[in-house]
């Protein structure tokens, strides 16, 4: 059983993605806000910025990091709201970002072609 409300569709896109992180923000916000607490305070129990607690709560992507961390904001956002934070950042479905080539080092991947476990095999045999 969820401990917020089940979303009414799929969710596909950055549209959709920030549909059902709003979904799940107001669900966060409406408890905070039912146990009488500031944006403040639950900042300084998760160590979570104001704004990037702000963004959460609105839906907004744009002003979060990646997915992961978005994710474990969730967790510590619900955890110092006394509900089930592993619950509520496992009910946001995130895909993968995509790697893009331009972040890959090529002399990475070089030095593995020179020691390949052949190579690495016969140089601690011979």
């Amino acid at each position: 059983m969820s401990v917020f409300p089940k979303p009414t569709g799929t969710f596909q896109g950055v549209d959709g993605r920030e549909q059902e992180l709003k979904r799940v923000g107001q669900y966060l916000k409406a408890i905070r806000v039912r146990r009488g607490l500031s944006l403040q305070q639950v900042a300084k129990r998760t160590h979570i910025q104001p704004k990037q607690l702000r963004a959460i709560e609105a839906g907004n992507w744009r002003q979060l990091p990646e997915a992961i961390y978005v994710k474990g904001f969730l967790k510590r956002y619900g955890q110092s709201l006394g509900l089930d934070g592993i619950t509520i950042a496992d009910g946001l479905a995130v895909q993968p970002t995509d790697i893009n080539p331009k972040w890959l080092n090529p002399s990475d991947f070089s030095s593995r072609d020179q020691w390949g476990a052949l190579g690495i095999v016969s140089n601690l045999v011979g």
